[in-house]
């Protein structure tokens, strides 16, 4: 059975809450439906897609905007306080949301997230296309996350933890020093933890091009307990991807650490 793309949802979705919130309107999960050529009762399945990218990316809950026949969302809608609607609505209605992409729209043809992923990660030169076709922000990082979860599988390239929430993708070249090829070229990211991200991140660790874990010696160390969490990983290798198609480029690294002298 061909498994249900959401995200292709979402995508016809979106361009239906962007219509409905400019008009400053309400929308049943019907109507909804309807609109998108789904049943109703599969629409919470679509709206938890959005739901969950306005959260991510501090938008407003467009998802507000859609609910039963006296203007009430579903108990599935958790992105505003259900006794403070009115507030809510307002907030979303305000919003200048023409200056957003469609965050789904790289779905629409059908292509699904884990085909995005899977080109990504079989071919780390298609990147720069894969970032034109996704074009937002937010999404390009939720896919660059997922691409970077299956390479390291699932673990803190530096500490081996396995809790997936904890775990971000961090960019060697930053973001916004990036080309639109680096901004998702697997090669230009390590799986880290919170904790090793933000320490890499803010150059108290880096990764040499041998890919041994550093401690920049201009660290100021300030307590006992930083010591420890620093120096764990001194001098100990990343824990690198199986394919090394996809371990991290040395010249990125050479371009990250440049910035630490």
């Amino acid at each position: 059975m061909e498994e249900v793309n959401q995200i292709q949802r979402a995508a016809l979705a979106w361009n239906v809450l962007i219509d409905i919130a400019e008009n400053r309107k309400f929308i049943q999960y019907k109507e909804l439906g309807d609109q998108i050529g789904i049943h109703h009762r599969v629409v919470r399945i679509v709206l938890a897609v959005i739901q969950k990218y306005c959260l991510e990316n501090h938008l407003p809950p467009i998802t507000i905007l859609v609910g039963d026949e006296d203007g009430v969302p579903g108990t599935g809608f958790i992105a505003w306080d259900i006794l403070n609607l009115e507030y809510g609505k307002n907030q979303v209605y305000d919003y200048n949301w023409k200056l957003l992409e469609n965050p789904f729209v790289y779905a629409l043809d059908g292509i699904t997230e884990d085909e995005v992923v899977t080109s990504l990660l079989n071919n780390p030169e298609s990147s720069e296309d894969v970032y034109a076709r996704v074009k937002v922000r937010g999404t390009a990082q939720t896919l660059f996350r997922k691409a970077l979860l299956k390479a390291y599988k699932s673990r803190c390239a530096m500490c081996g933890l396995s809790f997936e929430f904890a775990l971000q993708a961090a960019h060697i070249v930053s973001w916004n020093k990036s080309t639109h090829a680096q901004r998702l070229d697997v090669r230009n990211g390590i799986l880290l933890c919170a904790n090793h991200h933000y320490l890499f991140d803010n150059g108290i660790i880096f990764v040499n091009e041998q890919y041994i874990i550093q401690v920049n010696n201009k660290t100021k160390i300030k307590t006992d307990s930083d010591r420890i969490i620093v120096t764990a990983v001194n001098n100990i290798k990343l824990n690198l991807p199986k394919d090394n198609r996809l371990h991290p480029n040395v010249e990125y690294l050479k371009s990250h650490n440049k910035h630490l002298k």
